[in-house]
């Protein structure tokens, strides 16, 4: 399959690791429980809806350059796992070894702490043994795990979601979003947020990273135009963040997203190691806290 050149030449690789480096930023002053100053430490939230729309783009493309389900799978299984487990396994010695009576007397504190992270159920224990993390800002040695699941989620739903909107249309798209985000806005307003940033609450801004790969071909945006327009879009996000306007706000970030990735200059960054800052800031903030 011929590869567009939209396909092949855009900014996701910096786009990504800029926004684990917000989310960093966002990290190290709530985990130090500082309260200001606000400015730049205040987009830790916004970076991970936009890595929400860079995941639908990116894996939808994945999945139509090859529509195999089984070889798509296994991508997805490999892009995220081995790494993530091996940083569940670190956490769990390192959290053991430093629990009142080492290793050897929390074995089953552990081992019930690794099975709960390994299947992404992080919510049902943050520690180990009588309370390593107790007296920190936040108890949880690693902040950015709850993410992935939602990934994982998504993954598993896109292939599906992918052949109903080619065989459906757009229209389903345009409901998903729309039902998506009443989801979020309903669970929130109620005093559910920990629910509400769940799925489906996060399928509108998986749901926007879909539409903007069907219709990546229709943008028709000069890179100067696009280069003035990235702050622009910038400062309307960061003034709706505190309020994530209902429909609004989501549609803002993935119109900062699809004009940085795919319409300003490129930029040949070949390494990608966003993933690596993303899962370690936290356990190191943490521990060295």
């Amino acid at each position: 399959m011929k590869i567009r050149d939209q396909d092949a030449q855009n900014n996701f690789t910096i786009l990504r690791l800029l926004l684990a480096v917000m989310v960093v930023f966002g990290h190290f002053k709530l985990l130090a429980g500082v309260a200001s100053p606000q400015w730049p430490f205040v987009y830790a939230g916004a970076a991970v809806d936009c890595f929400f729309v860079v995941s639908g783009y990116l894996v939808t493309l994945s999945f139509d350059r090859d529509p195999n389900f089984m070889r798509y799978y296994l991508r997805r299984f490999f892009r995220i796992y081995p790494l993530y487990l091996v940083v569940v396994i670190a956490q769990t010695l390192i959290l053991g070894s430093l629990a009142t009576g080492g290793i050897a007397e929390n074995l089953r504190s552990m081992a019930t702490y690794f099975a709960a992270n390994a299947v992404f159920a992080n919510f049902l224990q943050y520690d180990v043994g009588d309370g390593v993390l107790r007296g920190l800002t936040n108890p949880s040695l690693n902040a950015s795990l709850w993410t992935l699941k939602i990934e994982f989620g998504f993954y598993f739903l896109l292939p599906f979601l992918w052949l109903a909107v080619r065989r459906f249309g757009a229209w389903l798209l345009a409901a998903i979003f729309v039902a998506s985000a009443l989801y979020y806005h309903l669970l929130r307003d109620y005093g559910a947020g920990e629910l509400a940033r769940q799925l489906p609450g996060q399928l509108q801004f998986l749901a926007l990273g879909i539409a903007a790969y069907l219709y990546r071909d229709r943008l028709d945006l000069s890179r100067p135009a696009a280069v003035l327009l990235v702050p622009c879009l910038g400062l309307v996000m960061t003034l709706l963040l505190p309020f994530k306007t209902l429909f609004l706000y989501p549609l803002v970030v993935a119109a900062f997203v699809v004009v940085v990735a795919l319409k300003t200059p490129a930029f040949n960054l070949k390494n990608d190691f966003s993933y690596g800052v993303y899962l370690l800031h936290a356990p190191i903030i943490q521990l060295s806290l």
